[in-house]
């Protein structure tokens, strides 16, 4: 018999998170730790534990905004946290989600799960069990991935490599806690292409504060001048993401962004994982989102591949 629970902070915070960082496809995304970094917050947490026989099968992140689970408005990634399930058992645990959901009034369900990058073992059952209980994808966006088990340098075009091996003298790149230098470089980045960042410089100090070895700032320098820096989230033993890539325009000509990759590439490689996600690669033509294919090609230049990061949405 499937139990489902509604998570309680003062109950289920470290059984939580000791579930999250065994589990087949957690992340930094999914731990609470990370979900309560908002200080003010515009959404109800709504998550659940899904138990059979006194083990957790499962957990569920989940806020409610306007009457809609959604999983999960604070974070990259929601959906379901799990390892190995069976096909009966991944169809329970989306019946009793839709179930519970239902008995709260909700009228849909809102799911961004994580790319398979993000699992030690890539399982589509709870995926496919989503689709046949009516879930459709309501947002499709293309990202890149690289995959560091390989050679970093013959999978890259050989013009970039010329590059990267010119300027390796000329732009000094190190770790740093300098988010106070870097957030204005991030703001006017994002002003450029009329947008915000998703963090403040609050919340992006909390976060580096909770999590001090997952989540680094690589900032890029000439001449002593900050010229840019690359986030990095170590997400789970799997995989990375470059988070924000931002430079000072006043160097674009130095193509510090292509420097800054590259280094998160070895920095993610050096810290034995597996992938370095560099993020989606999408722009808005009105109110429709396309590929920037641009920008997608020049991921491509240090070997990325395209992996599709999906919305699914369930009405009830």
């Amino acid at each position: 018999m499937l139990e489902i629970v509604k998570y309680q902070d003062n109950k289920h915070h470290d059984l939580w998170n000791d579930f999250v960082l065994n589990s087949n496809n957690g992340t930094i995304f999914h731990l609470r730790n990370f979900l309560s970094y908002h200080r003010e917050r515009s959404f109800e947490d709504c998550s659940f534990i899904f138990y059979h026989k006194g083990n957790i099968e499962a957990i569920f992140t989940g806020a409610i905004i306007d009457n809609c689970l959604y999983s999960h408005p604070g974070a990259s990634f929601g959906g379901f946290v799990y390892n190995e399930l069976s096909f009966p058992s991944a169809n329970q645990i989306v019946d009793t989600l839709i179930a519970t959901a239902k008995k709260l009034q909700l009228t849909e369900i809102i799911i961004i799960p994580p790319p398979f990058v993000y699992y030690k073992k890539y399982n589509e059952t709870m995926e496919y069990c989503l689709y046949s209980k009516g879930f459709n994808n309501i947002e499709y966006y293309i990202s890149s991935f690289v995959n560091l088990e390989n050679d970093l340098m013959s999978q890259m075009h050989d013009r970039k490599k010329r590059y990267i091996k010119k300027m390796q003298g000329e732009i000094e790149i190190k770790l740093s806690d300098d988010l106070d230098s870097f957030y204005p470089i991030l703001i006017n980045n994002k002003l450029k292409h009329k947008a915000r960042p998703t963090h403040t410089l609050e919340e992006l100090k909390i976060l580096m504060h909770r999590f001090p070895d997952q989540i680094k700032l690589l900032v890029s320098h000439k001449d002593n001048q900050i010229t840019g820096g690359a986030l990095n989230f170590i997400t789970n033993d799997n995989t990375c993401i470059l988070f924000y890539n931002m430079i000072d325009y006043d160097y674009q000509h130095l193509q510090i962004a292509s420097i800054q990759i590259y280094e998160s590439l070895k920095w993610a490689k050096n810290n034995n994982l597996k992938f370095l996600d560099i993020g989606v690669s999408q722009i808005y033509e009105g109110d429709k989102i396309v590929p920037h294919e641009s920008l997608i090609n020049f991921k491509e230049q240090f070997g990325a591949q395209a992996m599709i990061r999906k919305v699914m949405k369930l009405k009830l």
